[in-house]
């Protein structure tokens, strides 16, 4: 029964410092965010996200040893998210305009960070620079497998499924184009010109696959 006691009241100890750790993490990364979001790359320094922070450079560093590793979990995060709307888009019935998923995928992968897209342009832009092209390549890798075997949710009940080349050939053209996006070419267009040409191009492909099928 000691032992028992003196385990309880080691959790009881351990939950709310495990607590304070997770709040230290979230303040370390919305600062993180929030220099990306006005400053860029360039204004992001371990220094500067302490301050924004409110805490000591010492405690930042109880918890990630550089920037590098604080731009590895917000890439992670952001990949996650982009990934659970394109499962929740490819899963959910929508009207048979097939421009409605379409838009919605393409809002998935060129989303915001939480609203703010210059975070997710610098995001993916360091995951390239860091030869971490997987993380970018996933999510249209992951479109292309659910298009394949899913297809594509239809109000009708029936939905739009592709061969295995088709989806290969539209989610990796849709690959080029996010990659591409992120780089100096893309910068001086506009980011709703690029969706837009893109949701023209996606569209005109699953249109012709299903005109083709009836």
């Amino acid at each position: 029964m000691p032992g028992k006691t003196v385990k309880n009241q080691l959790l009881t100890r351990r939950k709310p410092t495990q607590e304070r750790a997770q709040l230290k993490i979230e303040l370390i990364l919305e600062a993180a965010i929030r220099i990306i979001d006005k400053e860029g790359l360039e204004g992001l320094t371990t220094n500067r996200i302490a301050a924004v922070a409110g805490i000591s450079i010492g405690t930042l560093y109880q918890y990630f040893p550089d920037k590098a590793a604080i731009l590895e979990v917000l890439g992670q995060r952001e990949m996650k998210g982009v990934t659970g709307k394109i499962i929740a888009t490819l899963s959910n019935p929508s009207r048979d305009d097939i421009q409605e998923p379409a838009r919605l995928l393409i809002n998935a992968v060129f989303g915001a960070f939480g609203g703010r897209s210059r975070v997710h342009r610098v995001l993916l832009e360091n995951a390239l620079l860091l030869g971490r092209s997987q993380s970018v390549d996933a999510s249209p890798n992951l479109i292309a497998s659910l298009l394949s075997t899913a297809g594509l949710p239809r109000n009708s009940g029936q939905p739009l499924r592709m061969s295995a080349a088709e989806a290969f050939v539209l989610t990796h053209a849709f690959a080029g184009v996010t990659r591409a996006s992120v780089g100096p070419q893309a910068q001086e267009i506009p980011r709703e010109e690029i969706k837009k040409a893109l949701l023209e191009l996606v569209t005109s492909f699953v249109m012709a696959k299903g005109a083709a099928k009836s």
